[in-house]
């Protein structure tokens, strides 16, 4: 009996060293997403307008690599970088990161070369190099044209999706991150500034109609983006694995074009570590970038009269409003009790600037 009890004791003894020896994999997968701001004015055909000098960007720039090594999050999810691929692969090296990207708009290019000259912006995902992040390809949500990593000849606004997947805890986790059509809301709160806008004669009878009509337009168009980005989702990840989903979908939680993602299974992990916390990532009263480069005195003042089109002006009383448009969105087979904490982040300022004009967003997420 004695001689029993030491092979058992023995036996426990060297279980537990064995146990102790091999490697434990992490359980608690960091992610941030934000959209990084182009900095640019969406105008003009052989260059567009640019609100910074070279050294402003290049300080906010470097503002956003400190902050985010000081966050160390496991994944990086951004959106607008611009120049691609050079935006992404420099961020990644500075991050020590591995990356993967995908050229969303850029005009008329062959590379680097081509109309606007400054214009060659899409959307990256970067991770840890021991994640050994592997590419899943991309799918153009909208726009005509050809848009890809190697040539752009395209006149109109273009969305995508990007996919790739990670080793963490032992298992394949999906990241996707998207950037959708970016519109004002079709609330009935927002119609009746456009009407405040008409009884201040900043639009007329005309021009209102045409500035509603661009508002359930956009929609429909952001609708069929997330539909669309919805089902490649489900056609690319098998059934059951855990998949992140995060980007800027410039829409609320609670509009109708959200509402699909959530009624296809995503919870908002914002919401799930917050509750009834707004969390606002585009905040023109709080963001230096949006004070001292959106003007919301010129935005008031701006009517068909002076030449302003209708879906500018409702574009502009858009930009003053609050609001979360980035998004971190976990699957079902992650579940909402595996959100361990999730915040608005990238939100300090240093030097008079923030990071972006818009905030991001940070989740930690139980993996087991």
């Amino acid at each position: 009996m004695k001689n029993r009890t030491l092979v058992i004791l023995a036996l426990f003894i060297l279980l537990s060293t064995f146990l102790a020896a091999a490697p434990a994999f992490p359980k608690e997968l960091k992610v941030v997403t934000i959209n990084v701001w182009s900095g640019l004015d969406y105008e003009g055909t052989l260059k567009m307008g640019e609100y910074e000098s070279k050294e402003v960007r290049r300080g906010r720039y470097n503002l956003l690599v400190k902050e985010l090594r000081l966050l160390n999050p496991d994944v990086v999810a951004i959106n607008e970088a611009n120049l691609l691929p050079r935006y992404a692969r420099r961020l990644a090296k500075d991050l020590d990161m591995d990356r993967i990207h995908a050229v969303g708009l850029g005009g008329i290019h062959f590379g680097y070369i081509g109309i606007p000259v400054n214009f060659r912006e899409g959307d990256a995902i970067l991770a840890k190099k021991e994640l050994k992040l592997k590419s899943l390809g991309r799918k153009r949500l909208s726009g005509g044209g050809i848009i890809n990593n190697f040539m752009t000849f395209h006149l109109t606004d273009a969305c995508q999706i990007i996919g790739g997947v990670i080793e963490f805890n032992g298992k394949d986790v999906y990241i996707f991150n998207t950037h959708t059509h970016a519109s004002p809301p079709n609330e009935p709160w927002f119609m009746e500034r456009l009407e405040g806008a008409r009884a201040e004669g900043r639009l007329t009878d005309k021009g209102l109609r045409i500035a509603k009509k661009s508002v359930v337009e956009d929609q429909k168009w952001r609708m069929d983006e997330i539909k669309k980005l919805l089902k490649w989702v489900s056609e690319v990840v098998p059934r059951g694995r855990p998949v992140v989903l995060v980007g800027d979908f410039n829409a609320e939680i609670d509009t109708v074009e959200m509402r699909q993602v959530t009624d296809a299974g995503f919870i908002d992990t914002y919401t799930a570590a917050n509750q009834n916390l707004k969390g606002y990532t585009w905040n023109p009263e709080t963001n230096l970038n949006i004070i001292k480069y959106y003007d919301e005195k010129g935005a008031r003042t701006l009517s068909e009269a002076k030449g302003a089109s209708p879906k500018k002006i409702a574009d502009k009383l858009d930009d003053f409003i609050q609001k979360r448009l980035d998004f971190i969105f976990v699957s079902e087979s992650i579940g909402a009790e595996s959100v361990v904490e999730s915040a608005v982040v990238l939100d300090r300022e240093e030097g008079g600037q923030h990071p972006s004009d818009h905030y991001g967003v940070m989740s930690v997420i139980n993996i087991e």
